[in-house]
This record gives structure tokens, sequence and C-alpha cells, in this order.
């Protein structure tokens, strides 16, 4: 009973998160004229894709069960993938200049190595190796976190002091004051939420690498924080104006 709602979970997982991201791409076009949050919207269906063939390897290999080390490299493979699509996607949402080409170099390059580390220590049973590329993917993921985390409070202080009196921009009115702070807080919350189940997951497979019933509640809490991220993501679609603007006037102070 317990691999037969595994089995459906994984497969329910993959499905919300295809159908995830062929809402947010099919909706991009509404916001065609807005690159940074387009952009953001396509590294996010990305990210769903990735997890969504993740999940479906996992149903279709059972390597859970049959070989945890293969099982164990593909959650971190695609994890990694995920955090550096989340933190290209949502860091640029409150400073559109972040996604400069030395950061996507140097986030592919660590990407590259930490995966070759990860298959590699599969392939050749090697304890070393695997143990090596746990701590480029804690750090690299922690790395990621950090400037996230380090925007989001340089913005919001820059946001709370800008003026709401008669010398704000006509557009910077309380009510959008308040939108827009509460979409960046969102953010901030999604970012909680990857860390707590990005770390937990790899934490839960690494301590029960033969257990599915875990990794079956991690999947189901999974869910609802892909649901989540969604829903941040789309809501700030409906600020984007009063965001846009925002946060480019936020960098010149």
């Amino acid at each position: 009973m317990a691999h037969e709602l595994y089995h459906i979970v994984l497969l329910m997982a993959a499905g919300i998160n295809f159908l995830i991201a062929f809402v947010l791409l099919y909706n991009n076009i509404w916001y065609r004229n807005y690159g940074v949050y387009c952009r953001a919207r396509m590294l996010a269906a990305l990210c769903y894709v990735i997890f969504a063939i993740g999940f479906a390897m996992h149903a279709y290999f059972e390597w859970r069960t049959s070989w945890p080390a293969a099982a164990s490299a593909l959650s971190v493979s695609y994890f990694h993938i995920g955090g550096v699509l989340f933190g290209w996607s949502h860091t640029s949402l409150m400073r559109p200049d972040y996604l400069k080409k030395k950061v996507v170099l140097r986030d592919l390059t660590i990407l590259l190595v930490g995966l070759a580390s990860y298959w590699t220590a599969v392939a050749n049973y090697s304890l070393f190796v695997f143990h090596f590329s746990f701590i480029i993917f804690f750090a690299h993921a922690s790395y990621i976190a950090f400037i996230f985390y380090r925007t989001y409070f340089l913005v919001r202080r820059n946001l709370v002091s800008m003026p709401a009196d008669e010398m704000a921009p006509k557009w910077w009115t309380p009510e959008a004051k308040r939108t827009v702070l509460s979409g960046h807080h969102s953010f901030v919350i999604s970012c909680h939420l990857i860390v707590l189940f990005g770390l937990g997951g790899i934490v839960v497979t690494a301590v029960f690498p033969h257990h599915i019933t875990p990794y079956t509640v991690l999947l189901c809490m999974g869910i609802a924080v892909y649901c989540y991220i969604f829903y941040s993501l789309s809501e700030y679609g409906n600020v984007i104006d009063a965001a846009t603007y925002a946060t480019e006037d936020a960098e010149k102070l």
C-alpha cells in the first residue's frame, strides 16, 4: 500500500508541476511588455518542468527501492537546478540588473560541477565524492539564498524610505506601496519554503535512503510549496506596473 501511494503521489506531483508550467507560459504573453517579469515566469516554468521530469523519473525507475544512491543523486540534481532557477527568477524581480553574464556563468559552472559529482559518486560508488558533492550543493544553495535575502532587505529598505507625500510619483500611492511590499514579502516566504523543503528533502533522502513513506510525506508538502510559489508569482503580476516602477526607483536611492 505504501509503495502504491508513493507512486501515485509522484505522478500527481509531476502532473501538477507540468500544469503550473503550462499556465505560466500560456499566460506570459499578457506580460510581454515587462521583460524582467516575463523572464522570471519562464525561468519558474522551466523549474517546474525540471521537477516534474524528476518526479516522473522517480516513478518510472523506482530507484528509491532498488538503487537509493541514484535516487538521491536525482533528487539533489533537480533541487540544485531548481535553486539556481529560483535565484535567477525571483532575485531579478527585486533587482532587474541582477542576472548578468558573470552571474549566469558562475552559477552554471558550479551547477555543472555539482551534477557531475553527484552522478560520478553513484557510478563509482565513491563515498568521498558523494560527500564532496553534497558540500557543493549546500554551499551553492546557501549562497543563492544569502544573495536573495540580502537583495530583499536592501530593496525593502529603499521602498520603505521612498517618499509618500506630494513629492512621491503619482503611481506610488499608499495602497501601491503596501501591495508591492506584500508581493516582495511573499517571495521571502517562497524562499523560506524552498530552503526548508530543499534542504529537508535532501536530509530525509540521506537519512532514510531505503524508505518511501518519509519521501511520500515530503512530496505532499512539496505540492503545497509549488502551489504557493505559483500563487505568489501570479499575484505579483496583478501589480506589475507599480512593482516595476517601484523597483526601478528604489535602486536609485
